[in-house]
C-alpha cells in the first residue's frame, strides 16, 4: 500500500493524464451559447472526478454557467484554502491555424496540445489529484476548499455576486488563484500582482449610410481618417500613453524589488520568440519585464471601417470604430481612467461628428505582500517539488478575482501556475508540459502541509 503522497502521485500519473485529456475533449467555451451545454457537461464530469477525489462536491448554479464546488473538513483547529482555477476556455478559432484538432489532445516532445491545456484545465487535474493523493495516503492537513469557474474567460460576471452571497461559507485563511505560468522551465514563481483592466468601444459616425468615394470623397470628412488621428494620438513617438493624467496616480514599486528583478535573467528575445518576432518597445525608462509587471499600458485591440472583403468597392465609410483596452496598476482607478480617456477622445473630434465612448470592463489593479506567510510556505512547496525556490514577480494580466478574494474573504492571496512561457495560451496549439501534472500536484501536498505547520 502507498504511504506517501510523492509515490501515489507518481503511481497515478497514467490516470491523472487520462482525466487531463477526457476533460479537454469536452468543447466548455463559455462565450459560445451553442456551447451552453459542453459547459455544463464538463461542470459535472467535474463533480464527479472530486466526489471521487474523497471530496464533499457540488454544482453551483449562478445566473450563468456553473461553478463547481468541493469541500473536505479537517477541523476547526486547521488553516482553511481556497484554491481557485476554471474550466471554460476559449474558442479555438482560426481552427486552420491548429496542426491538430483543438478538441483532440495530442502529445508531442512531452507537451499536451489542446484548446484550455494550459489555460486552465491543467490545473483542475492538478488540484484534484493533490486532494486526492493527501486523503489516500493519511489525509489533509488543511481545511480544502476547490472552486471551478466555467465563466472566467467572459469576465467572471456571475462569480463576484456568489462569492459575495457565500462569503461566509467560502471564508480562508488563504487563496491560491491556479491560473497562470512558471517564470522559464526549471523556475516555478509565485505572482504577487496582476494589473487591471479598463476596456472601451470608440464609434465614430459621420452620416447615416456608406457613400459613393467618387462623388463624396474630399467632400464630407472620413470617419477612418478620424479614427486614425484619435489613435494615433495615445501615444508619444517613444511609446508613453499620452493621455492627460494617465499617470498620475501609478504607484512607484521599492527599487529592491526591481534590483531584484534585474537578476533574474528575462529574455528578450527569447520574449521576442514568444511573440511571433515583434520587436520590442514601449515606455522608457524601464525593461521589457518592467513594462508588464509594474508600468501601465493602453492598446488597440481592434478596428474596423469600410470595405474589408476582396477586391475593391469605391466606398466613403459612414462609421469607424476600435477596441482598446488599458492595463492598470496601482493605484490607477478604472474609472477615473475610463473618464481620462473618453476626454482625450472627445477633445480630438472635430464637431459635427458623433462620437461614442462605451466601457465594457473596469477591473482595478491588484497587488499582494510578496513577504506574507503564504509566500513563504508556498516558497518553500515549490521548492521541494522543483527542486529550486520560486520567483516573486507581478504578471502582465488582468484575474479580477484575485482583489475580490481579498477583499471579500480577508485572505491572503497568491497566484501560482505550472504553465511556461510561449504556451500560446488563448491562441492555436496551446500546450502544456505533462510532466507538470506531477509536479504541480507534488508543490500542492507540500503547500497543505507547510500551511498546517
Amino acid at each position: 500500500m502507498t504511504t506517501q503522497p510523492r509515490e501515489y502521485i507518481a503511481d497515478h500519473q497514467s490516470r491523472f493524464q487520462a482525466d487531463f485529456f477526457e476533460l479537454l475533449r469536452i468543447p466548455s467555451i463559455s462565450t459560445d451559447p451553442e456551447h451552453a451545454g459542453s459547459v455544463r457537461a464538463a461542470a459535472e464530469w467535474l463533480r464527479g472526478r472530486m466526489a471521487a477525489a474523497g471530496l464533499r462536491a457540488s454544482v453551483e448554479e449562478t445566473e450563468g454557467h456553473p461553478l463547481v464546488l468541493g469541500r473536505y473538513d479537517a477541523g476547526p483547529e486547521a488553516p482553511t484554502l481556497l484554491v481557485y482555477a476554471h474550466y471554460d476556455v476559449q474558442p479555438p478559432d482560426p481552427l486552420d491555424a491548429w496542426s491538430s484538432p483543438p478538441f483532440e489532445p495530442t502529445v508531442r516532445d512531452g507537451m499536451v496540445v489542446a484548446r484550455g491545456a494550459a489555460d486552465d484545465k491543467a490545473q483542475a487535474i492538478i488540484q484534484m489529484g493533490a486532494a486526492e493523493a493527501a486523503l489516500a495516503t493519511g489525509g489533509l492537513p488543511v481545511n480544502l476548499i476547490l472552486l471551478f469557474e466555467g465563466e472566467e474567460e467572459v469576465g467572471s460576471p456571475s462569480l463576484v455576486p456568489y462569492l459575495r452571497e457565500h462569503a461566509d461559507h467560502l471564508r480562508a485563511d488563504h487563496v491560491i488563484i491556479g491560473d497562470s505560468m512558471m517564470f522559464a522551465p526549471g523556475r516555478p514563481s509565485l505572482i504577487f500582482g496582476m494589473r487591471g483592466l479598463a476596456y472601451f468601444e470608440v464609434e465614430i459616425r459621420t452620416g447615416g449610410w456608406d457613400l459613393h468615394s467618387g462623388q463624396y470623397g474630399g467632400a464630407v470628412p472620413n470617419p477612418a481618417h478620424v479614427l486614425a488621428e484619435v489613435i494615433a494620438s495615445f501615444h508619444d513617438r517613444e511609446g508613453r500613453v499620452a493621455v492627460a493624467g494617465f499617470y498620475d496616480a501609478v504607484a512607484e514599486v521599492p527599487d529592491a524589488w526591481r534590483e531584484g528583478w534585474r537578476h533574474l535573467g528575462f529574455d528578450d528575445e527569447a520574449y521576442r520568440r514568444t511573440a511571433g518576432g515583434a520587436p520590442l518597445f514601449g515606455e522608457p525608462g524601464y525593461a521589457t519585464h518592467e513594462r508588464l509587471w509594474i508600468r501601465p499600458a493602453l492598446t488597440v485591440n481592434g478596428m474596423i471601417s469600410g470595405y474589408t472583403g476582396p477586391g475593391k468597392k469605391t466606398v466613403l465609410p459612414c462609421r469607424a470604430a476600435a477596441k482598446v483596452s488599458c492595463r492598470l496598476v496601482p493605484d490607477q482607478d478604472p474609472e477615473e481612467i475610463a473618464a481620462l480617456f473618453e476626454r482625450h477622445v472627445r477633445e480630438r473630434v472635430p464637431s459635427g461628428i458623433d462620437v461614442a465612448v462605451t466601457t465594457y470592463q473596469a477591473n482595478p489593479p491588484w497587488r499582494a505582500d510578496p513577504d506574507a506567510p503564504l509566500f513563504a510556505a508556498a516558497g518553500r512547496a515549490l521548492e521541494e517539488a522543483f527542486g529550486t525556490p520560486p520567483v516573486k514577480v507581478a504578471h502582465g494580466g488582468t484575474l479580477p478575482i484575485a482583489r475580490e478574494f481579498a477583499e471579500t474573504l480577508g485572505a491572503q492571496v497568491a497566484v501560482m501556475g505550472f504553465a511556461l512561457p510561449g504556451a500560446n495560451m488563448h491562441g492555436p496549439d496551446e500546450w502544456f508540459p505533462l510532466a507538470h501534472l506531477r509536479g504541480g500536484m507534488e508543490a500542492m501536498v507540500a503547500l497543505y502541509r507547510e500551511l498546517a505547520r
